[in-house]
């Protein structure tokens, strides 16, 4: 165990109640983004620039592999993020599209709070309010929506009697969405005086759309290329071709229109980077990082003209793979990890990094990569479950990866081989050669069905 370690406090009951704090347990640090998918020249080479994210990459550990498990509705991100804040499965998420966390289950930051932890947040909080009022002691413009214009938008004062509507929002003018919530980390950052150990939780609104690019960055991608597995349509009905998100460019796509997506996209992206640079140099400033714990991460992909689609109602790569690093003290830097892993994993990490114990473990989807972070060999999970809709499901193993479609009583089956054929180009499953690969990944995701409480009946047998 590194000696960092030796410094946290005693153990707590494993439900969260809160007992003396002894000694000093770091800061933590968490940035979310929205609809970004893994890239950047920190995850893999691209016409994408993201300098920040490379340097901080580089100081600690990045997760190759990591994945959300999928989305109950086309509103991914709401249960992504409740399986995330909770270490569960998106199908323990309740509401009419994922975005209640029961009252049963503890939030990552709920659970820091009951352990000595000053809780503070800004930015998008797509699960209702009753959730957020259990989990922070303090916020600063607050988006409690899916999305919405990245200028001109409403947003709340953090409020101590925990009573949002949309009667005591307030109208935000003239400052882009990316830079609001920036601003407001920087602030909390600045003025922080709490004698406790902070969990600043800062959830940026982009690069999800509408991509509307602040003025500095419109032309830093006029030569954005389209990818390998670009096309004009999907190949079959995937079950939501037309949902919102697919509209959002005409069909069949325009290989000009798509381009112009993707330079948005990117712009947007590099906006968030940038301003992620201006909160580690306060952090720095104010003498905190070397006591701050950072992780960086995204709710979920996007598609932006991949497979012919435009949004994340889908299990691609583009969709389901997402960036995830850590880095900070007691952390072995300049570290990659082919692990498979889910955003679920975080808040068992984070239990095991602070030494506290992980509450209901037994139920929990979500495993500690503490391993990882420590530059320990580790080997992850054997496979991974993906879900989207009562529609399609996946399941990664080892380097292929299998996608079962049921839409309108049509299957449809995929299989590819992520290390041949990283973007996603080459169906297999019609080879004969790999039908015991089939087969055996098919038995897997029989057990993961169990294993995710999936309620949908099994229909790739």
């Amino acid at each position: 165990m590194i000696a960092f370690f030796l410094l946290l406090g005693a153990p707590v009951h494993a439900q969260g109640k809160p007992v003396k704090r002894i000694g000093k347990r770091p800061n933590i640090l968490f940035i979310l983004t929205d609809d970004q998918r893994r890239g950047g020249t920190f995850l893999a080479p691209d016409l994408l620039k993201t300098p920040v994210l490379d340097s901080l990459a580089h100081s600690g550990v990045q997760f190759l592999n990591s994945y959300i498990m999928g989305g109950t509705s086309g509103a991914v991100c709401a249960p992504s993020r409740g399986s995330m804040l909770t270490g569960h499965s998106v199908f323990e998420m309740g509401g009419s599209y994922g975005q209640q966390i029961p009252d049963s289950l503890i939030l990552l930051p709920q659970y820091l709070k009951n352990n000595g932890y000053y809780t503070w947040m800004t930015g998008k909080w797509h699960n209702e309010y009753a959730s957020f009022v259990r989990s922070f002691d303090g916020g600063a413009s607050l988006f409690f929506n899916g999305m919405g214009p990245q200028y001109d938008f409403r947003v709340h004062d953090f409020r101590e009697d925990g009573i949002y509507s949309p009667q005591n929002s307030r109208l935000v003018k003239g400052i882009h969405a990316t830079d609001l919530f920036a601003d407001e980390a920087i602030r909390f950052l600045e003025q922080y005086q709490d004698e406790r150990p902070f969990f600043a939780y800062v959830a940026f609104k982009t690069p999800h759309d509408p991509r509307t690019v602040a003025p500095a960055y419109q032309q830093l991608y006029r030569d954005a290329r389209l990818p390998p597995n670009f096309l004009k349509e999907h190949p079959f009905d995937n079950g939501d071709l037309r949902i919102r998100d697919e509209q959002l460019a005409a069909l069949p796509r325009n290989p000009a229109e798509i381009q112009q997506h993707i330079a948005d996209y990117y712009a947007m992206i590099t906006h968030i980077d940038q301003r992620i640079g201006d909160i580690l140099n306060t952090l720095k400033e104010r003498g905190l990082q070397s006591n701050t714990l950072i992780i960086f991460a995204a709710d979920n992909g996007l598609a932006v003209g991949q497979h012919g689609l435009m949004g994340k109602q889908n299990l691609y790569e583009h969709s389901v793979g997402v960036p995830l690093l850590f880095s900070g003290p007691g952390i072995k830097p300049g570290q990659t990890s082919r692990a498979l892993t889910y955003l679920t994993d975080i808040f068992p990490t984070l239990c095991a990094y602070l030494h506290l114990p992980v509450p209901g473990a037994q139920q929990m989807l979500g495993q500690s990569l503490l391993p990882a972070l420590q530059g320990i060999a580790y080997k992850g999970r054997e496979s991974e479950y993906y879900i989207y809709a009562n529609y399609q499901r996946g399941l990664r193993m080892g380097s292929y990866k299998l996608i079962e479609y049921l839409v309108k009583g049509q299957r449809h089956t995929q299989l590819f081989n992520l290390d041949a054929d990283p973007w996603e180009r080459w169906n297999l499953a019609g080879e004969k050669r790999m039908q015991k690969q089939l087969q055996v990944m098919r038995a897997a995701m029989k057990r993961w069905h169990g294993k995710a409480k999936d309620p949908m009946p099994v229909f790739y047998e």
